[in-house]
This record gives structure tokens, sequence and C-alpha cells, in this order.
């Protein structure tokens, strides 16, 4: 609790200091069986917070916490800065990318319909002239048979 007392500023929200929250509700009036009743439906959440507790306990002792050094933040404001800025020009820099590669497959796209609308086109030619030489050849051969050639 003393280390939480010396970051309270950090770690308190606002809200909890204003006293706009309820009072917690009062034990004293309450009959026995109804402590034991509100302990049975409490027991799972008990039990959940005595593992948490002893989980916080052995990583206090393997000094993964670090608890003390929660103002140490302030040293680490400059690299903090610097890492923003540089997300910051990453950002606009990938900004930029996509903005290059959307117009990049927008004109690849155009460059693929007029190549589609070219490849109809011709083919609607090639047909064309397909029917228009069978036409010919079937008109050479009926000429050919009436003995007009």
């Amino acid at each position: 609790m003393d280390s939480y007392n010396q970051n309270a500023h950090l770690l308190t929200p606002s809200f909890a200091l204003s006293g706009i929250l309820p009072d917690p509700p009062s034990f004293d009036n309450m009959t026995p069986e109804e402590v034991n009743a509100l302990l049975g439906e409490m027991e799972p959440d008990i039990r959940a917070a005595d593992r948490d507790l002893i989980e916080i306990d052995t990583l206090e002792k393997k000094g993964v916490l670090g608890a003390g050094h929660l103002p140490d933040y302030e040293k680490f404001e400059p690299r903090l800065n610097a890492l923003v800025e540089a997300y910051d020009e990453n950002s606009k820099l990938a900004a930029s990318l996509e903005v290059r590669i959307a117009a990049l497959v927008e004109r690849h796209a155009t460059y693929v319909d007029n190549l589609s609308e070219l490849f109809v086109a011709w083919d609607d030619t090639l047909t064309e002239a397909e029917d228009r030489t069978a036409r010919m050849e079937r008109d050479k051969v009926e000429r050919l048979r009436m003995g007009l050639e």
C-alpha cells in the first residue's frame, strides 16, 4: 500500500476522489444467515481474487512487477517523443504510398479495361470479316453453280 500511496496521483482516477461514487453498503445490519449466503455467492470471486493475489505475490518475489518505479516514466519521455515522431513520419509515408499504390492499381485497371474493349472490338471485326468472306465464298459457289462465272 505504501507504493500505491506514493503513486496515488498516477493511479487513482479523478472521479474516485470527487465523491460522486456512492458509499459502499454496510454489512453491520446483516444477520449471520445473510452474511453466510453472501459469502456463498461470492465464493468464486473470493477464490479468483485469492489466486490473483498469489500470482501477484509470485511475480513480486521474482521482481517482475517493479513496484516503486512508476514515476520513472519521465526519463523515457524523450525516447517516447522520438518514437511518436518517427511513427508520425512513417504514417505519413505509408499514407502517401497507399495513395500511389491506389493510383497504380486504378491505372492498371484502366489499361486492362481498355485492352478488353480493344479485344472485343477486334473480335467483332474478325467475326464480321469471316462472315463476309464466308458469304462471298457462298456467293461465288452459287454463281459457279448457276454458270454465271
